[in-house]
């Protein structure tokens, strides 16, 4: 069966250049049953790699994560250039792609990761050169592991027409069964005694069944074709895209390449925990980014529309993750001891740190995605390509000084700095987003939790049921001041119910 939907607009009528009311409604219904369904999709998985990770801790040896580690970073550089952010061009891109341009992109990102492939395969021994103590054999794991690469380009003509079309309920599942198909054959093979070998026979599991299943959600016919005039302002938007990734990964390699020479492993995975834990909010932040992304695409001729939606989106986000912010601020030590044990309290500095820096770096996932969907990605890859270079100078400047305290607050310098600069580049390129009116009852109600939970909980959440209803008061004070200070949240959320359960739930 071969299905061809990207022939004509969606549903509802209408093109890109003339969007009316009932399209630009079934646009923000999908998005908005896209995020659930995202969310829902990070709930299921969450329980699942918990669960696992558990097995496989206790199966495997440090060492085999090491390595898989090793590879996984090695293997990522790699995917950039692969991938060359083809799929965010045909997500951008006003109108429908025509079936000559999916065979083009099809054809152009399997000819590069051939390539790729072909270069892992012959130089795999080299990646000995740079990590020495890689065990004997590792080459075969580089080559099979890079085998991969051929399966993600494989998958991404229909995953990225799904996107396109804003069906993240069917992306929710595959993404669900390729990480559950990973996990399922890693534990069972670390059950037999594969070692490393586990997990990376578990990213291709992964990958063979991403190819199989996103042919089954969205039908396409593989064709491979070579349209150079076609496939030019999709390589230009698409490079363009990806240097921001590049950028990202390179901003993010400070943590295991300099923490982890300078400080030594404990200190970064006492880092790394911290960070993690910290940024936890920003799992919704992401969702959100992706979801806004095609959604603010199909919006880009319509300046009211496009305001609209990103700031709804940022209202989102950012009562999401001040919650949490004051959450962290204020009962630090109590969730360290009570969920992690003691032995992660050196870190509980560092979560101060990185929690007060994500107060405002969330909003960077979400205006990289307008901008992207206006057809300005460089202006976002050029502020990060500044704070990259600024973060590099700042954790050497502070690490040696100061130590984890150090690398954490020099790390979240230009988080905080680059994010101000996003504030004025918004008021510029998108002036119609007043965001401040809708921030700022999340700004108090978390400044209120912060006080609330360290004068008045901290000597008395000592167990998991007290965090527990700690939690569910301090998230009903939240939701209270959000209220008092910004009623018109509430009348947002109300319409987003459609008119007859609405009716229904009334009478």
């Amino acid at each position: 069966m071969n299905a061809e939907p990207t022939n004509a607009p969606l549903e509802g009528g209408g093109d890109a250049d003339a969007l009316g009311a009932e399209q630009a409604a079934l646009y923000k219904r999908r998005a908005m049953l896209g995020a659930i369904a995202m969310i829902a999709r990070t709930i299921v998985l969450q329980v699942v790699i918990f669960a696992c990770n558990i097995v496989l801790a206790r199966k495997l040896d440090p060492r085999d994560f090491g390595v898989f580690g090793v590879l996984q970073f090695a293997l990522a550089f790699f995917a950039f250039f692969g991938d060359a952010g083809l799929g965010a061009a045909l997500v951008q891109k006003k109108q429908p792609p025509k079936e000559r341009e999916l065979a083009s992109v099809f054809g152009f990102q399997m000819g590069v990761s051939l390539v790729i492939v072909g270069a892992l395969v012959l130089g795999a021994r080299g990646m000995g050169l740079l990590w020495r103590d890689l065990p004997s054999g590792y080459a075969w794991l580089v080559r099979v592991m890079s085998l991969n690469l051929l399966l993600v380009s494989a998958r991404v003509v229909p995953s990225i027409l799904m996107e396109r079309e804003l069906k993240f309920g069917r992306l929710a599942v595959l993404e669900v069964v390729r990480q559950t198909g990973f996990y399922a054959a890693t534990v069972v093979l670390a059950l037999m005694g594969h070692g490393v070998w586990s997990l990376v026979m578990g990213v291709l599991a992964e990958g063979i069944i991403g190819v199989v299943l996103a042919y089954a959600l969205h039908p396409w016919r593989p064709r491979v074709s070579f349209d150079w005039p076609l496939l030019r302002p999709i390589v230009r938007y698409g490079v363009s895209y990806q240097v921001k990734g590049l950028i990202g990964f390179v901003n993010g390699a400070t943590m295991p390449i300099y923490a982890g020479a300078a400080l030594g492993t404990k200190a970064f995975g006492l880092i790394s925990w911290a960070q993690t834990t910290a940024y936890f909010p920003l799992k919704l932040v992401e969702i959100m980014a992706r979801v806004t992304f095609p959604l603010l695409s199909r919006f880009q001729t319509d300046e009211e529309l496009f305001a609209q939606s990103l700031t709804r989106s940022v209202q989102v986000c950012v009562m999401g993750t001040l919650f949490f912010v004051g959450l962290f601020l204020g009962l630090g030590p109590n969730v360290t001891v009570i969920v992690f044990t003691a032995k992660w309290l050196p870190a509980v500095p560092v979560l101060y740190v990185f929690s007060a820096a994500i107060s405002i770096g969330f909003l960077s996932p979400l205006i990289a995605a307008a901008l992207d969907a206006m057809n300005k990605p460089g202006v976002f890859w050029r502020i990060a390509l500044s704070w990259t270079i600024f973060n590099w100078i700042m954790v050497a400047i502070a690490t040696p000084r100061w130590g984890m305290l150090g690398f954490a607050v020099g790390y979240s310098v230009h988080v905080v700095i680059g994010n101000v600069v996003i504030i004025f580049v918004t008021k510029k390129l998108i002036p119609k987003a007043k965001l401040w009116p809708r921030v700022r009852g999340a700004i108090v109600g978390g400044v209120a939790v912060g006080l609330a939970s360290h004068f008045a909980l901290k000597p008395w959440v000592v167990t998991w049921p007290r965090l527990v209803a700690g939690m569910g008061g301090l998230l009903a004070l939240f939701a209270a001041v959000v209220l008092v200070i910004d009623r018109q949240m509430l009348k947002d959320t109300l319409a987003l119910i459609p008119k007859r359960q609405r009716a229904a739930s009334v009478g």
